[in-house]
């Protein structure tokens, strides 16, 4: 804003450089707190609450109530016009920008551990020029190949996509993320440059969701080897160009499943160390809630199948919060949800949510919910044997990565026999796999085990568990 600009909406003192410096002022925009921010602006400035209210196309009240802590002013296309108007820094809200406005390098930084990668995915998701990566995102993804261009592409085309990520979705179920993550990489790299072609406007809205569902398929499959910060950075990637399809019917069902894959890595990263992870799940509800937002707030309803989604994973983080009652409560939506949606409406990559995932999805929540309520053992061993029954050969890794949970809550309840039986299945099952994650639960396993390690039988399957490539890795 110029002086006379500023003049004209009330400036009598302008915002000058280093402003918000002050040590409290960086504090409370880390935290996104804008009423220390809008009293601090409002005494140097002289700006009354109407006057900067106008300036923010914001209603009084509202400045008002920020002010008075009441309301919080969080979503990123205001975010973005407050930075703008009232000369806040980029960096301090947790956005990266180098001198003169260029985008400094990341690529030494983990995206795992960066402190505005929720802000990173909130823009992705609604969609925002605040963020200076969105423009960048193809260029950070890992492993980059020579591209093989195409003058011209039509329908056929697009279905030859959305095969090979179906492709790719089976056989992580059945076997595992390791065999087929690089091969999906790859193919990614070479379809997002389809995008120049020639297509008529419905084969490049198509082409948009085929290749946003790639690469989040590709960003689960690296996730499933524990290469996280691969995953985050496929998974932003495909959060930006599906909301570039937002005309799409399909794209808010996909927009929201990444943001749910995202909460799955934060509980899975707090399942593995609550203590070093312990921000892990207050991460993981911050992305149901956005994916939740994200599925009331677009064009195109999400179904049904993707609604029950959203009210299982929010059982889960509640359960690793330790909240009984609303994990009760997010199940049981979950589950009613679930069996109202029609199969018709049900999103091509929603298929393996059968009777056994869902009763996998309960029993997760029960096991997370044990581990600091032990009562709820019982129920969990319930639900997980159940989902272990149910799953079929090509179902292999999602019955083989619940197994170790399984025998967790065993040990808990006292079952010392079941819980060895069913550590040494989790043991076969896993090193069957190409799964990483599976044997970090296994690890985790190996923990819960210890206090029972005086017996012999538990102590032989502690050292089985150490000769597999979990303990190798530990």
């Amino acid at each position: 804003m110029c002086g006379y600009c500023a003049r004209a909406a009330g400036f009598r003192n302008p915002i000058p450089k280093g402003f918000y410096e002050d040590a409290d002022l960086r504090a409370a925009l880390a935290r996104y707190d804008f009423g220390a921010v809008f009293a601090a602006v409002r005494q140097h400035t002289g700006l009354s609450q109407l006057q900067l209210a106008a300036l923010l196309d914001l209603s009084q009240s509202r400045v008002s109530a920020v002010e008075r802590g009441e309301r919080r002013l969080t979503h990123v296309k205001l975010v973005a016009r407050l930075s703008t108007l009232l000369r806040i820094p980029p960096g301090l809200l947790g956005f990266t920008v180098g001198t003169g406005g260029s985008v400094t390098t990341q690529e030494e930084v983990s995206w795992l551990e960066r402190r505005d990668f929720l802000a990173l995915v909130t823009a992705a998701t609604l969609g925002s020029s605040l963020h200076p990566e969105l423009a960048r995102l193809g260029s950070l993804l890992p492993d980059q190949v020579e591209p093989v261009t195409r003058p011209r592409i039509g329908a056929a085309d697009v279905d030859a996509i959305e095969a090979i990520t179906d492709g790719f979705r089976r056989s992580d179920f059945a076997h595992g993320g390791g065999l087929c993550r690089a091969a999906a990489v790859t193919q990614l790299h070479q379809v997002r440059r389809l995008e120049d072609a020639v297509c008529t406007p419905e084969v490049r809205t198509r082409l948009l969701v085929a290749v946003a569902e790639l690469a989040g398929m590709a960003g689960w499959l690296a996730y499933d080897v524990e290469d996280h910060d691969a995953a985050r950075r496929l998974w932003t990637y495909a959060l930006d160009t599906a909301r570039r399809a937002e005309d799409h019917p399909r794209a808010p069902d996909l927009a929201v499943d990444l943001l749910l894959d995202m909460a799955h890595q934060a509980l899975h990263l707090h399942g593995l160390d609550p203590v070093a992870h312990a921000d892990r799940a207050g991460e993981a509800l911050h992305l149901v809630q956005l994916a939740s937002a994200t599925a009331a707030n677009r064009r195109h309803p999400v179904s049904t199948i993707t609604s029950g989604y959203i009210s299982a994973v929010l059982g889960w983080c509640r359960a690793a919060l330790g909240e009984a009652e609303p994990t009760r409560r997010a199940v049981g939506n979950a589950q009613d949800i679930y069996a109202a949606a029609d199969p018709a409406t049900t999103p091509p990559w929603a298929w393996f949510v059968t009777d056994a995932e869902i009763t996998a999805q309960q029993g997760h929540s029960l096991y997370l919910l044990s581990l600091t309520r032990p009562e709820f053992a019982p129920e969990a061993i319930e639900k997980l044997t159940s989902a272990a029954t149910g799953y079929g050969a090509e179902y292999e890794r999602s019955r083989a990565v619940i197994l170790p949970p399984l025998a967790s809550v065993q040990f808990q309840a006292g079952d010392l026999d079941a819980a060895v039986s069913t550590g040494y299945d989790a043991v076969d099952a896993i090193t069957g796999l190409s799964s990483t994650r599976g044997y970090a639960r296994l690890r985790v396993l190996d923990t819960v085990a210890a206090p029972h390690a005086g017996r012999p039988e538990v102590a032989e399957l502690r050292e089985h568990i150490r000769r597999t490539p979990a303990g190798t890795a530990a």
